[in-house]
């Protein structure tokens, strides 16, 4: 099963309350393109799928009756767990997430990433 929507959405605040702006945007994920990440379900390191595109929005689009605003960080996960997929189909899980380890800048966590 291939999942599609935005990850990270440009000055909207998260469930968190974390804001973050488009450069920021690029910036992170360029580093997830570049590292790799883990798709886990509720940052669980349990891996129940691949990434199979990340993209940031060049223009506004319209998602699932929304406007996306340029900067929007869009991805394909291929879930692969079957429980994981019937919940999805269930509506259990709806969007997407990402977890990253505090950091003082983006250039900080690229740092440490690539070393």
């Amino acid at each position: 099963m291939i999942v599609k929507g935005p990850i990270l959405i440009p000055d909207i605040p998260d469930r968190a309350g974390e804001v973050l702006d488009e450069e920021t945007i690029r910036k992170a994920a360029l580093i997830i393109a570049r590292n790799g990440v883990l798709a886990d379900v509720q940052h669980t390191l349990r891996n129940v799928g691949k990434i199979l595109e990340l993209y940031v929005l060049d223009n506004p689009m319209q998602w699932q009756g929304n406007l996306l605003p340029k900067g929007t960080l869009m991805g394909s996960i291929d879930v692969l767990d079957q429980e994981i997929q019937q919940a999805i189909h269930d509506g259990k899980y709806t969007g997407f997430s990402i977890s990253a380890a505090p950091t003082r800048s983006v250039d900080e966590m690229d740092r440490g990433l690539i070393q």
